[in-house]
C-alpha cells in the first residue's frame, strides 16, 4: 500500500494470538430478530432519529459485541439503497451510523472493563459499503435468491447498467469527506461487499487506486468480498478467478473474500482465492468469509402459504455454522463471520470453539 506500517486488522491478528479473527453476523436480519419489520431494517440506516429504530440498532450492536466478535461492522450497508434519493445526505447517513457504532463499542467496553475473561482488546470497527446491485428495484443482492421474472436481465455484466452509473455510485460513497470521517472515528477497516460483477470489481479497483495516497497514509484495511452463484462464478456470471485476479492486482485491496453466498461453496472459493494470491505474490492479503445461512431469499411477492422471505433448502439442513467455519479457517480463511440469517448466537458459538482450540494449543506446548 506504499507504507511500511501495518493496518490495525493485521496487527490484531498477530497480537491476539488467534488462529483467525471473528467478524459479526448479518445486521439486517438481526434487526428483524429484535422486532423491526423487513421494511424498517432497510430504512434503519437513514432513520436513526426514530427512538424505536435507534434502540433496536444499538441492541444488535450490543448482541454482537457480547458474542465476542473481534470486528463489528457499522450499519452502513443500506446507505446503498438510497442511491438516487437524497444523495446529498449520504455523507451524513454514513457518519451518523459510524458514530452510533463507536458509541456502542465504547459503552460495551465500559460495561465489561472489570469483568474477567472478557476481550482485552477493543473490538475493531469496520464500515461496509454495499454493492451497486442493492440499488436495483426489487432485486436482492445475495446470489442465492428466487427472483422475479426479470432477474435474468440483471445477470449481465454491470447488472445491465452503464459503467458511468456504477462509477458515480462508488464515487459518492468513497468521497473524501466520508473517508476522512472514517479516519477520525477509529475505523479500522472498509469493506466493499456483496459485489457480484466483474465490471463492478474493476470500477472499485480504479477508484481505490485514485485514492492511493489516502490509504497509504492512513493504513486503512480495505477488503472486497464477492457474492457467488456457485463455487465458480459470481452473481452476474463472471468467473470468480477473473474477479479475484483484478483485486489481487490492486495494491489498495488488503483483504479479499466472499459474503452472502451459500456455505456449501465456501471451501472451494477459499481455495480459489488462495491460488490467485499465490500467483500474484500477495501473501499478506487476508481472506475473509462471511456467508449467509444457505437459505434462499424470495426476492418477490410471497405466494399463498409463504410467511417468510427466507426459505430453507436441502443445502442448509443439519448444517452447523461453527463447525463449517472451523473448516474454512483450516483451509486458509483469516477472518470469519456471517451474513444474512447468521446472528449473535452463531457468532458466540464460533468464538467459544476457537477459544477451546486456543486453550488446547496452549496446553500442548
Amino acid at each position: 500500500m506504499g507504507s511500511t506500517s501495518m493496518d490495525e486488522v493485521h496487527l490484531r491478528l498477530i497480537n491476539s494470538d488467534k488462529t483467525c479473527l471473528v467478524l459479526d453476523g448479518g445486521f439486517s436480519t438481526s434487526l428483524t430478530d429484535v422486532g423491526l419489520t423487513e421494511g424498517e431494517t432497510w430504512s434503519s440506516t437513514t432513520n436513526l432519529q426514530d427512538p424505536h429504530v435507534r434502540e433496536k440498532v444499538e441492541q444488535v450492536y450490543h448482541r454482537f459485541l457480547q458474542s465476542g466478535a473481534d470486528i463489528v461492522m457499522a450499519n452502513t450497508y443500506h446507505v446503498a439503497y438510497k442511491c438516487d434519493v437524497n444523495e446529498g445526505l449520504v455523507e451524513q447517513w454514513m457518519n451518523d451510523n459510524i458514530d452510533v457504532a463507536n458509541k456502542c463499542i465504547d459503552d460495551h467496553l465500559l460495561m465489561y472493563k472489570n469483568v474477567s475473561g472478557t476481550n482485552k482488546f477493543r473490538p475493531l470497527l469496520a464500515v461496509p459499503i454495499g454493492s451497486f446491485a442493492s440499488t436495483i428495484n426489487c432485486r436482492a443482492t445475495t446470489a442465492n435468491r428466487e427472483q422475479h421474472e426479470n432477474d435474468d436481465y440483471r445477470r449481465r455484466l454491470g447488472y445491465g447498467y452503464k459503467k458511468s452509473e456504477l462509477q458515480h455510485y462508488f464515487n459518492v460513497r468513497l468521497a473524501d469527506p466520508i473517508l476522512q470521517h472514517i479516519v477520525t472515528q477509529k475505523v479500522a477497516a472498509l469493506g466493499i461487499e456483496t459485489v457480484g460483477d466483474l465490471l463492478e470489481v474493476q470500477i472499485v479497483c480504479e477508484i481505490l487506486q485514485t485514492k492511493n495516497d489516502f490509504f497509504a497514509k492512513n493504513n486503512i484495511f480495505v477488503w472486497v468480498s464477492l457474492t457467488c452463484l456457485t463455487d465458480e462464478i459470481v452473481d452476474t456470471g463472471s468467473s470468480i478467478d477473473s474477479c479475484v485476479e483484478e483485486l489481487a492486482k490492486c495494491p489498495q485491496v488488503t483483504g479479499i473474500g466472499v459474503n452472502c453466498t451459500q456455505p456449501i461453496f465456501i471451501n472451494n472459493i477459499v481455495k480459489r482465492i488462495k491460488k490467485v494470491l499465490i500467483k500474484f505474490e500477495r501473501k499478506n492479503v487476508l481472506i475473509i468469509v462471511y456467508p449467509n445461512s444457505g437459505e434462499t431469499y424470495l426476492s418477490r411477492a410471497l405466494k399463498e402459504g409463504e410467511t417468510n422471505h427466507w426459505k430453507k433448502t436441502d443445502s442448509n439442513k443439519n448444517w452447523n455454522f461453527a463447525d463449517a467455519a472451523l473448516e474454512w479457517i483450516e483451509n486458509g480463511a483469516h477472518i470469519v463471520g456471517g451474513c444474512c440469517r447468521i446472528g449473535a448466537n452463531e457468532i458466540a458459538d464460533l468464538v467459544q470453539e476457537l477459544d477451546k482450540i486456543k486453550h488446547q494449543l496452549k496446553k500442548a506446548k
